[in-house]
Parts: structure tokens; C-alpha cells; sequence
């Protein structure tokens, strides 16, 4: 497990981070769950979620959480899907208008079209401050493989981690307060299990540089 993680200024003590929602899923798995977009249903220990399209298929969290928060869970895809293992915190619903995934923040592995993994604020339509992304090629995810993944915010600073390494951090200036966790397949079929959800205790990490020469 992990025991810190290290951000930019910021060290989260994830051992201490109080757990909110623990998660195994059985043939009750809408006791915490909502299905809001794509094919949702339960397999052998795991939730499994399908969407055909080019969109994402959403499942939400009952609970909502104020706090800053972070979900851990371990995902693969489901052969022969490849791509897209997304995850969503921060999460809200646009109800009234496009009954689709509102202000949110996003993390994934093997998205973005070319197998990019990064952190992503969901383009909403008319705010011009939710179109932020920070993607990279470096990280190669194995199609079919188990990994771990922790995600979360503080105060709008994100932060994806996988298999106990920093693969993506981003500083949002204009966060997005509270909401759900969640997760999001994109064009794919993602297993999904042993789900975590705790609020995050952290603490100012001061940094600089010793000489080198």
C-alpha cells in the first residue's frame, strides 16, 4: 500500500488519510453506486462497465464528498478493448441541460486518441475555465493488465498515481469544489475492483536544491 505521495509543495500521507467508502463489489453493488451513462453490472468480485461509442460511460458514487478526496481501485481493460481507464472525481451532473457529465476532473490511462495518460477538466460548454488537460505519451499501459490506480484534488490540485508512482499532477486555478467519484469508460470495457475512496490528509512539503557542484 501506499504510504505517501509526494506533489509539487504538497505531501499527502495517504497510510493517514481517514477512509470514507470502501468498496468490494458483490450482486449489491447499486447500494453505492449509480449507473448515469453506458453498461453497468457486477462479475466475479468486479464491476464491469462497457460503452460502444465514442463517448464515455459514467457511474457515480451515491455519496457525494465535500472534502478533498482521492479513489484508489484496481482496473483493467476487458480484451479485446485497449484503451481509456478513466476515473472521475470532482464529479457533478448536467441535469437540466445535457444530461451528460458536468464540471469534473478526469484521470486516465491510454486515452486522448493516442494513448496519452493524463488529467483532464471536463469541457463544459459556456465556462472558460473548464478546458484544462495535462497528457503525456510516457506512460505505457499493457492492454488486459491489473494496475492500481489513486486519483484525487486539493483544493484543484490533481494528481494520478499507478502502481505507486506520480505519472500526473495539474494545478487548476479555479477548482472545482466537492462532488462525486466515479469512473468513466470511454470506447472500452473496464474490470474494475477494490475500490477506495478516503479524505485526503496532507501537509505543506517545502523543496529546494542542495549545490551540485
Amino acid at each position: 500500500m501506499l504510504d505517501e505521495i509526494h506533489l509539487l509543495g504538497k505531501k499527502i500521507d495517504y497510510a493517514g488519510s481517514p477512509v470514507l467508502l470502501r468498496s468490494a463489489p458483490d450482486e449489491n453493488w447499486e447500494r453505492d453506486w449509480m449507473p448515469m451513462a453506458g453498461e453497468w453490472s457486477y462479475s466475479d468480485g468486479a464491476l464491469i462497465g462497457r460503452e460502444g461509442g465514442n463517448k464515455g460511460g459514467i457511474l457515480f458514487s451515491r455519496q457525494s464528498f465535500d472534502d478533498n478526496v482521492m479513489i484508489s481501485f484496481t482496473v483493467s481493460t476487458v480484451l479485446p478493448a485497449t484503451r481509456d481507464l478513466n476515473a472521475v472525481f470532482c464529479a457533478h451532473w448536467d441535469k437540466e441541460g445535457t444530461d451528460y457529465l458536468a464540471e469534473s476532473y478526469v484521470c486516465g490511462l491510454n486515452g486522448w486518441y493516442e494513448h496519452k495518460s493524463g488529467l483532464e477538466r471536463n469541457p463544459v460548454a459556456g465556462n472558460p475555465y473548464s478546458h484544462l488537460n495535462s497528457t503525456t505519451t510516457l506512460y505505457h499501459y499493457t492492454p488486459g493488465k491489473e494496475v492500481r490506480m489513486t486519483a484525487g484534488a486539493i483544493d484543484g490540485h490533481t494528481f494520478m498515481v499507478v502502481d505507486g508512482e506520480l505519472v500526473s499532477e495539474m494545478i487548476d486555478p479555479h477548482p472545482i469544489k466537492g462532488g462525486h467519484v466515479g469512473f468513466s469508460p470511454y470506447c472500452t470495457i473496464l474490470r474494475i475492483r477494490d475500490i477506495e475512496v478516503r479524505k485526503i490528509k496532507w501537509e505543506p512539503f517545502p523543496q529546494s536544491y542542495d549545490p551540485e557542484f
